[in-house]
């Protein structure tokens, strides 16, 4: 997203220099230095949002989107930059985000941004959808795929190429199927397209295979159980819940986690050795169990926590199924996990991976009264993390002090906006 002005540099210097404001055009898919026509769609409260008709005078770090659908799609917005300028930018979202969130965080180094295996062909899901109004009876006229950039409606769309193989070869087939189903829906749908690994052959357990020995696939079925790889772990869960959807980039992600938590058990123990290094691992929010499960080696105790039944079934069948002999997960509210874990905060490491809008205030302020040695934030909303760490800096009790070691993005979705962020903080002596 460009933001544009009518004026032109030097006239805009100007206009500031005597106190002016700009009114100014959020535009998708424009560059910094570039001419555009742009079509106003609607005002406002200080800008106006507008549509994309043409490219004037291109930026030098303009390139040729892969996807015919770009520009229309509103899935992806990056496409039109490099991917080393990608991560560049996305490079930048972080550090802006903090700075925002607290002038002082400014000065935090933010480790360049890990690149993903794969740029294209990635996604291990994807949800196309579509409506069915009374003008449109006929199937081959519904358009089914995802929303137009800056409108509500749907843009039909025949192949996705950020899908892994297998799930483009189930968008071709989930799109077929809702045609020949079209005069069952009233309203339209959204539809369900997953990556799996399954065994070779039918019948046999697929906990007692190997990782490797394993086969991909995908499934249309919302109801039904899926399988993701990750290093040599497997993880089972139902298809219609969460869970990363970058397999490629998984191992380097978890693996961060769990090198910096050992690091600091390390560390702590030589500067410490009264206390020892760390020994409880507290996994908040912790879905089908993928970090306390990836993370488990070294701890004495891991505890999960969650508030989905089914996702707590599945993180112990997940810890089944690896072999975590010390992994324990219970049902509960994130904000009241603490009451139960009966472990010294100075040997307890938390790892906190919240939805997009970030933690409650209620759980972070439990979470300072607690006072884990460590804390591994990790986050799909970057610009929440950031509050939420400002939340506990104004909040901060002088027992449970903590300092920023470890700002390190990871591009979990290339060609988009969206940037994951890990955030190690260890509290202060």
């Amino acid at each position: 997203m460009g933001i544009a002005t009518r004026e032109s540099p030097k006239e805009l210097r100007e206009l500031v220099s005597r106190g002016g404001r700009p009114w100014v055009f959020a535009v998708p898919f424009t560059l910094g230095g570039e001419r555009a026509r742009v079509r106003s769609v609607r005002h406002e409260w200080g800008y106006t949002q507008a549509d994309l008709l043409g490219i004037g005078e291109q930026s030098p770090l303009r390139v040729e989107a892969p996807c015919k659908y770009y520009g229309e799609c509103s899935g992806c917005q990056l496409q039109h930059l490099g991917y080393e300028d990608q991560l560049r930018f996305k490079h930048r979202v972080v550090q802006r985000a903090f700075t925002h969130a607290n002038p002082l965080f400014a000065g935090l180094t933010v480790l360049p941004v890990v690149h993903s295996p794969l740029r294209l062909g990635y996604r291990t899901k994807l949800t196309p959808h579509f409506d069915v109004h009374k003008h449109n009876q006929l199937s081959e006229q519904v358009p089914i795929g995802f929303t137009r950039s800056g409108q509500r409606r749907v843009l039909d769309i025949e192949d996705c190429i950020i899908g892994t193989d297998a799930v483009r070869h189930g968008f071709a087939d989930a799109r077929k199927e809702a045609r020949t189903k079209m005069s069952s829906f009233k309203r339209g749908a959204t539809l369900l397209v997953r990556e799996t690994n399954v065994t070779r052959e039918d019948g046999v357990d697929i906990a007692t295979v190997p990782a490797s020995e394993l086969t991909k696939t995908y499934t249309l079925d919302p109801k039904s159980w899926v399988t993701d790889i990750v290093g040599d772990l497997k993880f089972r869960y139902p298809a219609s819940s969460f869970f990363q959807n970058n397999a490629s980039i998984l191992p380097a992600f978890t693996g961060y986690v769990r090198d910096e938590l050992k690091k600091w058990s390390r560390m702590l123990s030589v500067s410490d050795s009264s206390a020892g290094g760390l020994r409880t691992l507290i996994d908040a929010y912790c879905g089908s169990g993928l970090f306390g499960i990836a993370c488990h080696m070294g701890f004495e105790r891991v505890l999960g926590i969650e508030i989905s039944r089914e996702s707590i079934s599945c993180a112990d069948y997940n810890a089944n199924i690896n072999d975590v002999k010390n992994a324990e997960f219970i049902l509960g509210d994130a904000s009241k996990i603490f009451e139960r874990v009966g472990a010294s905060s100075d040997r307890t490491a938390v790892i906190i991976d919240p939805p997009r809008k970030g933690s409650s205030p209620d759980f972070l302020d439990q979470l300072i009264s607690y006072g884990p040695r460590v804390i591994v934030y990790i986050a799909c909303g970057v610009p929440a993390q950031a509050r939420d760490i400002q939340h506990m800096y104004s909040r901060a009790k002088p027992e449970a002090v903590y300092r920023i070691e470890g700002v390190q993005p990871f591009d979990l979705f290339p060609q988009t906006f969206h940037v994951e962020n890990i955030v190690t903080l260890v509290r202060e002596e």
